[in-house]
């Protein structure tokens, strides 16, 4: 669940464009940490209304994508935080965790990682059953 719903994000952004664009006295109104504010602020510049929407549930992202992320952050051709905003991911953290698993190991470090309880396997192979003979 998200904490704040696209109209609570316009209506801050409204009362942002309508005081003059004000950060102090619009998080003071609505009594907003200033990264989030900031945030808010930074999607609705580059996306307008779209960047407000509140996204669906938890994203899965292709090893693909997240290499070619994480190649433009590691090159300088831009910031975690503005490829956040380009690629449209939701938050800074996950850029942070793809480029740690990516330094620690490499592009496995990418992969999709199996979900669930592992299963049980017997240690050791099954015998293949024994020939009967006949007496």
């Amino acid at each position: 669940m998200t904490k704040f719903n696209q109209s609570f994000k316009q209506r801050v952004i409204n009362f942002y464009l309508q005081h003059g664009k004000n950060r102090s006295l619009t998080r003071q109104h609505f009594q907003l940490a200033e990264q989030t504010l900031n945030r808010c602020i930074k999607q609705f510049n580059h996306n307008g209304n779209n960047g407000l929407e509140v996204r669906g549930k938890k994203q899965t992202y292709s090893p693909e994508f997240k290499l070619s992320v994480v190649q433009a952050v590691k090159q300088g051709k831009c910031s975690a935080e503005s490829a956040c905003l380009h690629f449209g991911i939701a938050n800074l953290w996950i850029i942070s965790q793809w480029l740690q698993a990516f330094e620690r190991q490499g592009i496995n470090g990418l992969m999709p990682k199996p979900k669930g309880r592992p299963s049980i396997k017997p240690q050791y192979p099954k015998m293949p059953p024994k020939p009967k003979t006949e007496d």
